[in-house]
């Protein structure tokens, strides 16, 4: 037996449903947020009359103040369908299924807006109709759905059925009899948090990637602050570690009277490893790693660099550092290109120019004449914030090496900026 619960209403909240649903039987199912279906099977001892059942689910809807369809029947797509259909309490008898969904019209089916207007032009209203129609030339007309759709409307279809599982919430909380100050009895205190929030998660086969830390000042202020690490972990040791380093760079301003954490949690993820390729640092302690230089640097000073969507040369942000193994680049494509050994900061050169060419480089790393020219490239932009305009070639000197030159063109001064091996 199965049973749907239905609120034509708009409801407070997306989850009421399947908690008033929970406090009947575990196994339900989440149709969408105004729709529940559930398994009833094994209720008969608590219920012997399905009436009984059905009226305390509409009760227990009333206690909550929500207005709720009831329907009870052997088939889950006909107690779904009754309960968006028929308001109150709807019992379906075994065998009387299609009788009762015949009055039902075609929008109950959820049908496509081209399938509905199909079988509108054939003339049919209502799921009778369709049930009316031969079974073989439905199935010769419409195939495999056509069957689907003979079966639904008659009450027949059997789709498995998928329990929605209760959700998880990784959080603690602990209320201290007295107010503590300092990082030393703090991190104490996060160890009786972190070790059963840790173990929780790894019971359930899930890592956190982020951690969100609240306490509760005695001057009544809360103080949030939230902690990421660069790969997903249950370590209780790695996730004190962060906690403690992003309290040592922003301190609570009084005592803490309350410490309450919570983890945002992520499927575990399953790598082969190779042995053919370097081993990758650990997740857990590359975290604290990166957690301990970002308290010594200043603000966007630790990470990966990220590249802009500029054609500035050299022009980068700060991003979060995501170890990945670099991609794998062909031999030949390795002994055939030529890379650009750059010089950081650009080094100051003198330049000669003869027709408009450079003809002389003066450097600290490279001095000679020019035998050989490719250029100029011209780029420039940011004029509506720190304007730059240059002119790069690539020289190659009589004492040998190969060099790309530019000239600021805003302010005529020439740059080595690398060489090209």
């Amino acid at each position: 037996m199965y049973g749907g619960l239905h609120s034509p209403a708009p409801l407070p909240a997306h989850d009421v449903l399947l908690e008033l649903a929970r406090r009947f039987t575990p196994r339900i199912e989440a149709i969408h947020p105004a729709l529940v279906l559930l398994d009833l099977h094994g209720l008969g001892r608590l219920w012997p009359a399905f009436d009984d059942l059905g009226r305390a689910l509409l009760a227990a809807a009333r206690s909550r103040e929500i207005t709720a369809h009831v329907a009870l029947a052997r088939r889950r797509s006909t107690a779904l369908l009754a309960a968006r259909a028929f308001p109150g309490l709807t019992i379906v008898p075994p065998g009387r299924e299609s009788a009762i969904l015949a009055p039902l019209p075609l929008s109950f089916l959820d049908l496509s807006a081209d399938r509905e207007a199909l079988l509108r032009r054939w003339g049919l209203r209502t799921l009778g109709d369709l049930t009316a129609l031969p079974k073989p030339a439905l199935i010769q007309r419409l195939g495999a759905e056509g069957a689907r759709l003979f079966r639904l409307s008659r009450g027949e279809e059997e789709a498995p059925f998928v329990s929605t599982a209760r959700p998880e919430a990784f959080a603690l909380s602990l209320d201290l009899e007295w107010p503590i100050e300092g990082l030393q009895p703090l991190s104490f205190l996060l160890m009786r948090l972190l070790d059963p929030l840790c173990a929780s998660l790894r019971e359930q086969g899930q890592r956190a990637l982020s951690l969100a830390l609240d306490l509760a000042l005695i001057n009544g202020a809360p103080w949030r602050r939230q902690v990421k690490a660069v790969a997903a972990t249950a370590d209780a040791r790695v996730w004190r570690a962060l906690l403690l380093l992003d309290l040592a760079a922003h301190p609570p301003m009084d005592a803490v009277r309350k410490i309450a954490l919570r983890a945002a949690p992520t499927p575990v993820r399953v790598a082969q490893l190779s042995l053919l390729e370097p081993a990758q640092i650990a997740p857990e302690r590359l975290s604290e790693t990166l957690g301990r230089l970002r308290a010594e640097m200043d603000s966007g000073r630790a990470g990966s660099p990220v590249l802009l969507d500029t054609h500035r040369p050299g022009a980068f942000a700060m991003g979060s550092f995501d170890p990945r193994p670099s991609p794998r680049v062909p031999s030949r494509a390795r002994s055939t290109a030529l890379v650009l050994r750059a010089f950081r900061p650009p080094r100051p050169a003198r330049v000669v120019v003869r027709s408009e060419e450079p003809a002389f480089l003066a450097a600290s790393e490279a001095r000679g004449v020019v035998v050989g020219r490719t250029g100029p490239w011209r780029s420039s932009g940011d004029w509506w914030d720190e304007a730059w305009s240059r002119e790069e070639w690539d020289v190659a000197l009589d004492a040998g090496g190969i060099y790309r030159i530019f000239r600021d063109r805003l302010r005529d001064r020439w740059y080595l900026e690398g060489v090209l091996d």
